[in-house]
């Protein structure tokens, strides 16, 4: 009687499922490895612009000062000459 009933058990029951084959798990391994590869890449390229964004805005801020200020001229604190004062139009 145990014979009817795994045999009628077997007929009702799902397949089992196969093995997957090693060679797509290693391949499937290969390629998430690559992925995280380029997302890291892509992260540290991004930190790479904004901090290089951020350089450039630091610059901007503070640059027409410190270019006044600068030791390359003789007199940096009394400013700018006259003659050099001149409005665009006349």
């Amino acid at each position: 009687m145990g014979g009817i009933v795994r045999a009628v058990t077997s007929i009702f029951s799902p397949p089992k499922q196969p093995k997957p084959d090693p060679s797509i798990a290693k391949a499937q391994a290969r390629q998430e490895a690559l992925l995280e590869k380029q997302e890291a890449r892509t992260l540290e390229r991004e930190k790479s612009e904004k901090r290089k964004l951020s350089a450039r805005k630091k610059a901007r801020r503070s640059g027409g000062m410190r270019l006044l200020l600068s030791s390359d001229r003789e007199n940096a604190m009394a400013g700018i000459d006259d003659e050099l004062k001149t409005t665009l139009g006349g």
